[in-house]
């Protein structure tokens, strides 16, 4: 358990925009960085960070939090992994204490420690035989020196060498101390099924290391030295604690900067291809390492930019076969353009021939838009055929449906007219079709979605006591907005609002949220004090900071045409006071009215003295007529 001096220490330390920044791009805005959310997709930005609070909210997903709570979000850390992170690089010093977080310890973060500490004496191990050990400097160091990389090259990727031998890796690792089943974890070491020894999953090959975009190394990647027969070209990593390739990008890390710089990003398909690129220059290139593009890796890619241009090899046959995963990018609102290269050439071999100059004046002369590049190479396939060229046609259209601006798709089509030699009118009726079978769809999902929440076939009535979350939330949000100013000449609203809510026992919160926040208010002897907005801020529970993010990063105001037309409307400001008796006199509203429900069951059973319950349901009316009054004279926003 880290002290929460220590957390205080760090959260004043990190800089939250620099923190959010290399994983989202990130544009200032006032105050304030706006950017894409990088924990759901979306079109406008609704993600806001707030420096002078150290905080960020996102208002489409709701997540929100501080810097601790943004790295364990973004990399599925545990709270105190990503403290030390932080500390590590601000250079705080954490107290860490062991009394009472058990579950800190957990298997499965002391499976996650495991792994990431092999693959750090692994990457370390692969260097030192590539550049201290014969057989590494006579057999790889020659291969990276073909491949054109510079001694820098090499070594600013942390490549390596895994020797010939069938368990050098294995061995080293057992005397360092690391157990058999944590190496089968990493991935690192295989076991024979005829006896069960251990081997190295990497033997005899040159290394290239995976790293996260949080500069962790995750995995391994290795091509085989020389012919061996049955033997992969390349072997990587399994998938592990750390290590997912659905949801990994070759290079990210190397190119985040570059990429969100240029607000564009080179997706190529090749480690070497990505390596000569950044050696040449181009640094905004990575590689989806040879699989079709799966939403983990476009959701990675909207993090930085909306702009992918994608370098195809020169085989027009393999391009053909690749180009579904794009509608997958298409789909979430990415631009997509792509770069065809000559037959029988890669990035690698063609930027070596062009020069890093004349490879950057390739890409921007040839690239073009990804719909009118796959309708000009369907229609090449299809030649003269009318059936064939129909298909590829309805093929087009499809990826044109994924679009979702209007406008696009429009120009889009307007285009297509030419290099279809299909009028506009039969292009945008066909389209017209797809985007039909598409929303149908959608609604079809949505409907089993709703269905699977809420059971439309229950046999038998339900009571639901009522509740009123928004009031209990808006409370929250009140005394955080509010807490020290002054209610009236003798109190503040912090202490009216604990005191209202102290002293009418028929107030209790049903929210578990809401509940779980006013307790941290009262202390066990029953007295309650005002913590402070940074106490909620720096709160270990997730929860509750990254409710507090939410509440200081929204930023409503009227419009200056109210000022222009001198009409004067109660600000959120002016209104506290208002609001708080609002809020407390709307749940007194909602305890009646479930009191209400309660006595009308009453009169449906036979046993029960019916005038009493009546007698009562009058007086419980004119209590709610009573409130509904008060509410009537006072101005509230919900």
């Amino acid at each position: 358990m880290i002290s929460p001096n220590s957390i205080d220490q760090l959260l004043n330390a990190a800089i939250i925009e620099d923190v959010v920044g290399d994983y989202v791009n990130l544009k200032r805005s006032g105050s304030r960085f706006k950017g894409n959310c990088p924990f759901h997709d979306e079109k406008t930005p609704s993600f806001t960070v707030t420096p002078t609070l150290g905080i960020y909210k996102c208002f489409g997903c709701q997540k929100g939090g501080n810097s601790i709570q943004f790295l364990m979000e973004i990399e599925n850390l545990s709270f105190t992994e990503s403290a030390r992170l932080l500390a590590k690089r601000y250079s705080v010093d954490l107290v860490e204490t062991n009394v009472g977080n058990k579950e800190e310890y957990e298997e499965s973060q002391k499976l996650r420690e495991g792994v990431q500490s092999i693959n750090d004496f692994a990457i370390q191990f692969f260097a030192d035989q590539l550049h201290t050990q014969e057989e590494g400097k006579n057999i790889a160091l020659p291969y990276y020196r073909e491949r054109g990389f510079t001694l820098e090259t090499i070594k600013k990727w942390q490549l390596g060498y895994s020797p010939e031998s069938w368990d050098a890796f294995y061995k080293a690792a057992s005397k360092a101390g690391y157990k058999d089943e944590m190496l089968k974890s990493a991935g690192l070491i295989k076991q024979r099924d005829s006896d069960g020894s251990a081997y190295d999953l990497f033997r005899n090959r040159v290394i290239f290391p995976l790293i996260a975009v949080s500069g962790k190394v995750v995995g391994f990647a290795g091509r085989i030295m020389g012919k061996v027969e049955n033997a992969p070209k390349y072997v990587n990593s399994p998938e592990t604690e750390l290590y997912k390739k659905s949801d990994f990008l070759f290079a990210l890390y190397q190119a985040k900067n570059s990429i969100k710089k240029l607000d564009k990003v080179l997706l190529t398909e090749g480690y070497t291809d990505v390596i000569t690129l950044h050696q040449s220059g181009i640094e905004n290139a990575v590689a989806s390492s040879g699989t079709a593009l799966t939403p983990g890796q476009i959701k990675l890619i909207k993090r930085f930019t909306n702009n992918v241009t994608v370098i195809y090899d020169g085989d027009a046959a393999g391009i053909k076969a690749s180009l579904r995963g794009i509608d997958l990018l298409l789909a979430d609102d990415i631009n997509v353009r792509v770069v065809p290269l000559p037959e029988g050439e890669d990035p690698d071999s063609y930027c070596k021939k062009l020069g890093p100059d004349g490879f950057k004046d390739y890409i921007q002369s040839v690239e073009k838009n990804f719909i009118f590049f796959k309708a000009e190479l369907l229609l090449q396939f299809a030649q003269n055929d009318p059936i064939q060229k129909s298909e590829a046609i309805k093929d087009i259209l499809q990826s044109v449906a994924f679009i979702k601006d209007t406008l696009k798709r429009t120009t889009l089509v307007k285009e297509l007219e030419r290099i279809c030699d299909v009028k506009e009118e039969v292009l945008a009726q066909e389209l017209g079709k797809l985007l039909r079978i598409g929303l149908v769809q959608d609604k079809k999902q949505l409907f089993a979605d709703t269905k699977n929440v809420v059971n439309l076939f229950i046999d038998e009535p339900v009571v639901v006591a009522l509740s009123d979350v928004h009031q209990e939330i808006a409370m929250i949000r009140t005394l955080l907005m509010n807490a020290t100013k002054q209610f009236d000449e003798n109190q503040t609203i912090f202490d009216f609002a604990l005191t209202e809510y102290m002293a009418d026992e028929s107030i209790q919160f049903k929210d578990p949220f809401a509940s779980k926040f006013m307790n941290e208010l009262i202390k066990p002897d029953g007295t309650f004090e005002w913590p402070g907005v940074e106490y909620f801020i720096h709160h270990t529970d997730t929860e509750i900071s990254s409710f507090v993010a939410g509440v200081f990063s929204n930023d409503h105001q009227l419009s200056p045409a109210f000022l222009d037309n001198m009409i004067y409307v109660k600000t959120e400001e002016d209104n506290y006071r208002d609001e708080l008796i609002s809020i407390f006199l709307n749940i007194r509203r909602t305890k009646i009215e479930e009191i209400i429900l309660s006595e009308q069951f009453k009169l449906q059973q036979p046993e029960e003295q019916h005038d009493e319950i009546l007698e009562y349901l009058d007086f419980l009316n004119t209590v709610k007529i009573d409130i509904a009054n008060k509410l009537g004279n006072v101005v509230s926003r919900f």
